[in-house]
């Protein structure tokens, strides 16, 4: 028989109010950043909050620096901020093109200095250490978030809010339905002090020793050669015990390889940990149930929606990017409108899809494509005084085309 869950009762009190805006994104991500950007340009007033003191999110804090996305494998589809991003970058020397469809890898300390810069270009607020730890609602209408952070807790009014926070962590707290599904984690981390030619004399001279030590190192290491990145399956994100124990796991496993090979192995006397990412890398968890959920079929099978926000052209099977070509296909407006609650929009990783279209809509490109729609919509749906679902797709499809977002033809 299990224990029950023990509890106690916190006292009543009043929440001072930080903020109060006509938006606010929870996640300083790529889809947060976009929604911030597109939300404030549509004259809202925006305050983007972000838990950890930089923005870019898994781009700069696990060096997702991939853009991958923005076409097909073979031409550029996506447009909008997420070329914006590109454009600014070109001429700094802060990306580096990926193959012949618009992809681009960044250069993450840049990119952070860049949504800084192009947030502040767009009139939007930051506020940096702060966790959105709850909402502010009304019955089923949710009327703004709570934050967490040095200065205690505090509460942000907004007319629309916007869960950005990849997890679906907003959503979730404010009651929306939410599906959960898990996928890989990954830390990566850096090696250095390795002295390479050393290494391949060793390798020469005894390559089954070699071979037989770094299967040894690899072994210590959770199955990667320490300064690799590692891939663990089975973790629930949403679960702060089992993210703390990959963590300390993962980090106890290279030092325990490490220390092998020096050791052991020629070349890696003077070996050291660089670096390790500040943040896990996390590829799922919860996302919401919207009015409808995009679907495997719908990407492979290009499915055009009349109320579409987006339109995309990247499947990933696994972790093959571009297995099938010729594709182009919409996301749906009503993938990021969570049921049953109003007031509140998701955007990222956790808008509605089947596990299956997850693994691409994941990819960076699109979440930035689902970021710029959900703050266009809740800068209308603000200035309109309506809940977000009942905003007029024709209205907002047009703002994202002044916006340069990429729906195909009228």
């Amino acid at each position: 028989m299990s224990n029950p869950v023990r509890t106690v009762v916190e006292p009543q009190r009043e929440i001072p109010v930080a903020s109060d805006v006509d938006v606010v994104v929870a996640g300083g991500g790529p889809a947060g950043v976009a929604a911030a950007i597109a939300a404030a340009r549509q004259g809202a007033r925006t305050l983007l909050v972000e838990r950890y003191g930089y923005l870019g999110g898994m781009m700069t804090g696990s060096y997702v620096t991939a853009v991958l996305g923005m076409g097909d494998g073979d031409r550029q589809i996506v447009r909008g901020i997420a070329q914006e991003f590109h454009d600014r970058l070109a001429p700094l020397k802060g990306l580096r093109p990926i193959g012949k469809c618009g992809d681009y890898a960044v250069d993450a300390e840049m990119f952070k200095w860049l949504c800084i810069v192009m947030l502040e270009e767009a009139g939007a607020d930051v506020l940096l250490h702060a966790l959105a730890c709850g909402a502010v609602a009304e019955g089923n209408c949710v009327k703004g978030i709570l934050v967490e952070s040095k200065s205690g807790r505090q509460a942000v009014l907004a007319k629309v809010s916007v869960d950005a926070t990849a997890d679906g962590d907003l959503c979730h707290l404010a009651g929306a339905r939410c599906e959960k599904s898990i996928h890989d984690v990954s830390l990566r981390m850096t090696l250095t002090g390795v002295n390479k030619e050393k290494v391949e004399a060793f390798k020469r001279e005894s390559p089954k020793r070699f071979d037989e030590l770094m299967a040894q190192a690899k072994a210590l290491n959770e199955g990667v050669v320490p300064g690799s990145i590692h891939r663990v399956p089975g973790i629930d994100v949403t679960d702060a015990r089992q993210l703390t124990a990959i963590e300390n796991r993962l980090r106890k496993a290279t030092w325990a390889g490490i220390f092998f090979l020096r050791k052991n192995v020629p070349g890696y006397e003077d070996a050291r940990l660089e670096s390790t990412a500040p943040q896990l890398g996390i590829r799922e968890a919860r996302r919401i149930v919207g009015p409808y959920a995009l679907t495997e079929q719908d990407i492979l099978g290009s499915a055009k929606f009349p109320d579409t926000i987006g339109r995309c052209g990247v499947h990933m099977k696994g972790y093959e990017t571009y297995d099938v070509r010729g594709i182009e296909y919409d996301i749906p407006y009503r993938c990021l409108v969570p049921e049953p609650v109003d007031g509140l929009l998701a955007s990222g990783r956790c808008i509605s899809t089947t596990h299956e279209a997850l693994n691409t809509m994941r990819l960076i490109a699109p979440c930035i494509v689902t970021g710029q729609a959900a703050g266009v919509a809740a800068a209308l749906a603000a200035r309109q005084v309506i809940p977000p679902r009942r905003l007029a797709t024709p209205t907002l499809q047009e703002a994202l085309r002044r916006q340069g977002a990429a729906l195909g033809p009228r």
